[in-house]
């Protein structure tokens, strides 16, 4: 048998109502020829879905061995009831082929490569037959050629890699994956790929990899070949790909450099970060949409690709990660109250990462097993682990109509979704900024003492504040934010100070911070202060790339979201939070040390220099003596009066929601034309002036 090619590709035979024509590109679906007489599916190897395209070819038969012909694009292979070489085109109908030589075996193992279609027969050998005399004639007769009588291998296909042009299969008896030479036959062993079976198809995407399907439970496993030059033993282990449906006779063909994903995605993935297994090259967890099985009360659409922290699914598409609800909160040693609200009738597995080392591997973490959900909400009752520890995780839950769905992989029909939690001790007492699920936005215009563009864009961060009380106190603080935008020339650090908290009250052995999900060396506490800063970063321009001059603020420059961060901060016992400041404490950005910050500052003031929202004072290690009372600014730290200038305009602003900024040098009053007033009054008039219905629409940036 070939591989599970994706291409619309079956053997073609003249009819009346069809015309043979081949396929007019190469797509990304795979197509499975399956039962007597055949029938053709087209597969979507991503999920494992199948969807019927042609009831019936032109004979009554079956056939195995076919491969795509990216030449011609056509589908070939063999006819097994009347022991002949077909070939089919865009309509699945079939083609007779005149083969001259033809020996009388049964072939199921074929594939095509450079317009020459290989056959094998394991204990009769491997066969060759050229196709270019079909480009002049298509009633030509064909020859076919032994290449060698030695077969040794019990395949049931193999396939083409797309990038040196090497033959790979299968041994469905032991596993082992071999590389066959097509010039003089004979094959080499590379090593097992951990499974056995009946592999009926084997396929190659244009990346590399190798996919292979088992007849008797539909699995569909990946290889990774993606660098032929460096296969080793460990690297081409079989890893579940997608839970496809159970099949008997089966035989498939794909264009073997097409994208396994077209532009057009009916596919829900997750959004938790890749260490959980998110993206599709880590083989993340994956739906076809379109069915009636799915959680909350939207349905999901459709992406390319799983959304990285800090994307996620409802900011790239839909609000539909409605689906599944903490009611109570999650506690060692408790239970606890989730609702998941179900589309109908199926099945719920669902995985917390416990121990929060950013896997859903360890023992324990599988919180529900293929939980029959009712149509409509569902209360679930979560036993939580008595010996963990405190903080943010995350979860991920699974729903199908599909039992034995891991944490990866594909499935059918259905949807994931990420969420994080926080785990709390008893007597904790929880409170958010702005709330649970929402961010606020922190704007700054880095061209402090002097105004410039005053485009208010600069460096754009959005975060939130979940604060840990035990008897009133704050035990504990997790900030998660991203980088919403940076169109400054400068570059620029940014950092948040908890004021009112000494850095001795932190407690180092707990504290952490995160980058895009992965743990960093250094917590982000400043040691260099008394106070408790915490530097996210020294550089948030790293994030530019060389095809926008600026990040997300020109409207031309589409890019997505590159950074996001997590700082989960812990006071020692006996520390005093008394006088820690309200949430989101304070944010502020500095200037990067060792780099030009503008001719009007004639040294490179690095951390000296540091822009706060207005009457925030500046840290301990502000210069007070070189950069107060220069430019337009008129600080007055015996009035309290910092960071503006004297017709009020700030340098920095915070707001409570997902505020939108300013397009690239386009000022903020003219963006927001009620800002001026809102500023000179002191915040007593045109206080919604940041609402986007105030606001010039084509003078924002619109994601």
């Amino acid at each position: 048998m070939n591989k599970f090619i994706a291409l619309s590709f079956i053997l073609l035979a003249s009819t009346k109502s069809f015309s043979i024509i081949p396929f007019e590109t190469c797509p990304s679906e795979a197509y499975l020829f399956q039962g007597n007489p055949v029938q053709v599916y087209g597969v979507n190897l991503v999920t494992g879905e199948t969807t019927i395209l042609a009831e019936e070819t032109g004979i009554n038969g079956n056939i195995n061995s076919v491969g795509f012909n990216e030449k011609d694009r056509y589908i070939y292979g063999y006819d097994t009831t009347n022991f002949q070489i077909v070939r089919l085109g865009k309509h699945f109908q079939v083609e007779n082929l005149n083969v001259t030589g033809l020996p009388n075996h049964i072939f199921f193992v074929g594939d095509i490569y450079e317009h020459v279609l290989y056959l094998y027969y394991q204990n009769k050998g491997l066969f060759k037959i050229s196709l270019y005399p079909l480009d002049f004639d298509p009633s030509a007769n064909l020859i076919i050629e032994t290449i060698t009588t030695t077969a040794t291998v019990a395949l049931t296909d193999f396939a083409f890699h797309p990038i040196n042009g090497k033959l790979y299969g299968v041994d469905n008896n032991t596993g082992g994956l071999y590389e066959f030479d097509t010039q003089i036959g004979g094959e080499k062993y590379l090593g097992n790929v951990g499974i056995t079976g009946t592999f009926g198809a084997g396929y190659f995407d244009s990346n590399g990899y190798y996919y292979i399907s088992r007849n008797d439970d539909g699995y569909i496993f990946r290889i990774n070949l993606a660098d032929p030059s460096n296969i080793n033993h460990q690297s081409i282990k079989a890893d579940v790909f997608s839970y496809g449906p159970s099949s008997s006779q089966n035989d498939g063909a794909r264009c073997a450099n097409a994208p396994i994903i077209n532009q057009d995605s009916t596919i829900d993935f997750g959004d938790a970060p890749n260490s959980y297994s998110t993206l599709l090259e880590s083989n993340g967890p994956r739906h076809g949409i379109g069915s009636e099985f799915y959680l909350g009360l939207l349905p999901p659409d459709g992406e390319k690709d799983g959304s990285l922290p800090p994307l996620n699914d409802n900011k790239v598409g839909e609000l539909d990660e409605d689906g599944v609800g903490f009611v109570t909160a999650i506690e060692p040693g408790m239970n606890s109250i989730i609702s998941v609200q179900a589309s109908r009738s199926g099945y719920l597995s669902a995985w917390i990462d416990w121990n929060k080392d950013g896997d859903f591997k360890d023992s324990g973490e599988k919180v529900f097993s293929d939980t029959y959900l009712l149509s409509g909400n569902n209360s679930l009752l979560l036993a939580v682990p008595y010996n963990i520890a405190t903080g943010s995780t995350w979860s991920r839950f699974r729903f199908s109509d599909q039992t034995g769905i891991d944490f990866f992989g594909g499935a059918q029909k259905g949807e994931v979704e990420d969420h994080t939690l926080l785990i709390t001790n008893d007597g904790f007492a929880i409170r958010h900024y702005p709330n649970e699920s929402g961010y606020i936005t922190v704007a700054f215009e880095d061209n402090w003492p002097y105004t410039a563009d005053y485009d208010m864009n600069d460096l754009v961060v959005r975060y939130r504040v979940t604060e840990s009380l035990k008897d009133g106190k704050v035990k504990s603080s997790i900030i998660q934010g991203y980088l919403a935008a940076y169109g400054a020339s400068y570059r620029n650090g940014f950092a948040i100070r908890l004021a009112g908290l000494n850095r001795t009250d932190i407690d180092n052995s707990l504290t952490l911070m995160k980058h895009n999900g992965i743990l960093q060396e250094s917590n982000g506490l400043e040691t260099l202060s008394d106070e408790a800063i915490f530097i996210v970063s020294e550089d948030m321009s790293d994030v530019l790339s060389e095809n926008c001059e600026y990040f997300r603020t020109q409207q031309s420059c589409q890019e997505t979201l590159k950074f996001s961060f997590e700082l989960h901060i812990f006071t020692h016992e006996d520390a005093d939070t008394s006088q820690l400041m309200s949430m989101p404490y304070n944010p502020f950005i500095f200037s990067t040390p060792g780099h030009y910050h503008g001719d009007g500052i004639i040294f490179q003031p690095g951390r000296k220099l540091e822009v706060h929202v207005a009457d925030q004072a500046p840290t301990e290690k502000f210069d007070y003596l070189n950069l107060f009372g220069i430019g337009v600014d008129s600080s007055n730290p015996s009035e309290g009066r910092y960071f503006k200038t004297a017709e009020n305009l700030p340098w920095a602003l915070i707001i409570n929601n997902e505020w939108k900024w300013p397009q690239e040098r386009v000022d903020l009053v003219t963006a927001y034309p009620n800002f001026a007033a809102y500023a000179e009054s002191g915040g007593q008039k045109k206080q919604n002036w940041y609402l986007e219905s105030n606001a010039v629409a084509n003078q924002l940036y619109q994601p």
